[in-house]
């Protein structure tokens, strides 16, 4: 047998408690590093405890919208 392929894929969700401000436009500002090392946390940890835990391999949060 051959292991599967390793496959991206992207997930959109919204977040009604998050307060958006205009930091998190940017990449390099400290809000949007913050969060997006809280949101990979919660995430990671989230995806590991489901059905597809034994095969997830990480998540990364690649932007922020106002919306």
């Amino acid at each position: 047998t051959t292991a599967a392929a390793l496959e991206h894929f992207t997930v959109n969700f919204t977040i009604t408690n998050l307060p958006y401000s205009s930091d998190l436009e940017n990449p390099d500002s400290a809000k949007f590093k913050s969060t997006r090392r809280v949101m990979n946390m919660m995430l990671d940890k989230l995806l590991k405890e489901s059905s597809i835990g034994p095969v997830f391999q990480g998540c990364e949060t690649t932007d922020f919208r106002y919306g």
